[in-house]
């Protein structure tokens, strides 16, 4: 009996001895999985993250990109070049920016920017009046102090028709979007000053800046014959009528006949804002193609290349800034009092914020859709090698603006972010 008993007790032993080793191993099957997992799943995540981060700045990298492809292919994209950009990208990805906004934004938002005397005085104002000053100003400081051999008078001039030519067509509107303002102030103004740009320019140039120039520039005096101009104006109001008015008139159309809330669901389902966005980098890269593909801005002097960079990055920092400052402060504007029939000032009035928005991306900005064609007719008779360096600060300068702004669009998305956080918040506690 004791020898039974004995076995029974040791043959129960043995079979959870067994169990415990078959637990053993299924931890340390699940452990090394788990071990083997963890990497998997840390690369996994990495790569999600660095999806994510392409997706959400997406167009950062393609204007990354867009700017390589200008350099080791300028032959691609320049004007006259293998997809003749002048037509595909100048053209048909303007249009497509502007038939999507035409989708996007109500007749009547529209309709009451026209009618904005302030929004129009203070981006009008900033563009052809105080910015064109101060890029003259530092033009005559240049060549009174600077050496004349580095700093070339035909670079010069071109920073000077830099401050005279109007804000550009399509960067503020995808700009403006981006960061939550007011896309209908936005592309009312680009264009008003679009309009305003053929005529006002050349006078800025050849009537107000150009008499109080030394004998240094002589060699690079514009033509200021309105016959030589007649040709820019017809190109100019042909590119604004089939780049802006006819895609953002069919746009509107189209919205008038399906309603607003239509047209903006398939906006959305169709994607067509990133398509818009993405005909940005397209015209990014035209730009930088055109630039490279002349070979002046590589035989350019580096001290004065690297000053109109810098000096491009800091006015349009402080045009920006003075834009910001101005938009807290209490400005009065003039309104048409009919029963008087006087001109009048209206009440003290803080920008609205969206308002605020259009004009800190529009007013600072300069388009080369004008600047380019300006350069072509005033300097019609010189070679082309003198008008390709007049457009090099032209081209800079909008280049430039590109990348400062995608650093406006975050900043301003992160406020207009934490009003609507706030605003949700106080609606709950009312609730």
């Amino acid at each position: 009996m004791m020898e039974i008993s004995v076995d029974q007790q040791v043959g129960p032993s043995k079979d959870l001895g067994g169990l415990s080793e078959t637990k053993q191993e299924k931890i340390e099957t699940q452990t090394q999985q788990n071990t083997s997992v963890q990497p998997e799943a840390k690369v996994w995540k990495f790569t999600k993250r660095t999806i994510q981060w392409i997706l959400d700045k997406w167009l950062v990298v393609g204007i990354v990109i867009a700017c390589i492809a200008g350099y080791f292919a300028p032959n691609v994209a320049k004007p006259h070049g293998y997809i003749h950009s002048e037509w595909s990208i100048i053209y048909g990805a303007v249009a497509i920016i502007f038939f999507v906004s035409g989708l996007s934004i109500q007749t009547e938002k529209l309709l009451i920017h026209f009618s904005n005397w302030r929004l129009h005085f203070t981006v009008q104002g900033l563009s052809f009046l105080f910015i064109p000053t101060i890029f003259f100003c530092i033009v005559l400081l240049v060549a009174k102090f600077g050496d004349h051999a580095v700093f070339d008078r035909q670079i010069l001039t071109g920073m000077i028709v830099t401050g005279c030519i109007p804000t550009t067509l399509s960067s503020n509107i995808i700009m403006t979007r981006l960061s939550g303002g007011d896309e209908a102030a936005a592309l009312v103004s680009v264009t008003v000053g679009n309009l305003l740009g053929p005529f006002i320019t050349p006078i800025l140039i050849t009537n107000v800046f150009w008499p109080t120039m030394d004998r240094s520039f002589d060699s690079v005096r514009p033509a200021s014959d309105l016959q030589q101009l007649r040709s820019l104006y017809a190109d100019v109001f042909k590119q604004i009528g089939l780049t802006v008015l006819l895609p953002l008139t069919m746009g509107q159309l189209i919205q008038g006949y399906m309603g607003f809330e239509t047209t903006s669901k398939w906006v959305k389902k169709m994607f067509l804002s990133r398509i818009s966005t993405f005909c940005l980098t397209l015209l990014v890269w035209t730009a930088f193609s055109s630039c490279f593909a002349t070979g002046s801005l590589q035989r350019m002097p580096k001290e004065f290349l690297i000053l109109v960079i810098f000096v491009n990055i800091g006015l349009y920092i402080f045009f920006t800034s003075l834009c910001v400052l101005l938009s807290n402060v209490q400005i009065p504007y003039p309104s048409f009092q009919w029963r008087e029939k006087k001109l009048g000032i209206s009440r003290l009035q803080v920008l609205d914020r969206g308002v605020f928005i259009a004009i800190s991306f529009c007013a600072p900005a300069k388009t080369t859709g004008l600047g380019l064609p300006i350069v072509t007719a005033m300097w019609t008779r010189y070679p082309e090698e003198m008008k390709a360096k007049i457009q090099i600060p032209v081209v800079l300068y909008t280049i430039e603006q590109i990348f400062i702004a995608q650093a406006l669009v975050w900043w301003f998305s992160r406020g207009t972010k934490r009003r609507e956080e706030a605003n949700r918040q106080a609606a709950t506690a009312e609730a």
